[in-house]
């Protein structure tokens, strides 16, 4: 089934654009003239609703398009899931360590399959459970 016709899809992609939105990770020490190139901070580990683990990340620096650091990206960088993710396996830099390689270039229909395949994005902690 193609991605873009998978039901509920299209709430796990707005949340993964809203994870990697530029306005949220701006690095406010980073001065320099053009919003494209500057540092963003990482966007912290997603964690699916089955207990898969990845970083999905997109700025200048990283395996994504367009490869700028202001997006929306279609591309993006995926790297070191807590266990093999067959979705992303033909962007793997090195397939023969799923978990401890990165998968670049990753369109983010696909991104967003895999975490919809995993149960979903997990379900934030309260502010009880944090404590």
């Amino acid at each position: 089934m193609e991605a873009k016709h998978t039901p509920g899809i299209e709430a796990v992609l707005e949340e993964l654009h809203r994870r990697l939105d530029h306005t949220q990770r701006q690095d406010k020490t980073d001065m320099r003239e053009s919003v494209f190139d500057r540092h963003l901070a990482h966007v912290p580990q997603i964690e699916c609703a089955d207990g898969l683990k990845l970083s999905v990340q997109a700025s200048a620096f990283h395996y994504c398009s367009p490869r700028e650091s202001q997006g929306p990206w279609h591309l993006v960088e995926v790297g070191f899931p807590s266990r093999p993710v067959p979705e992303l396996q033909s962007y793997a830099e090195d397939p023969r360590r799923p978990t401890d390689t990165v998968y670049g270039y990753v369109p983010v229909e696909t991104v967003a399959l895999a975490i919809l395949n995993a149960g979903g994005f997990a379900p934030s902690p309260t502010p009880h459970e944090r404590a």
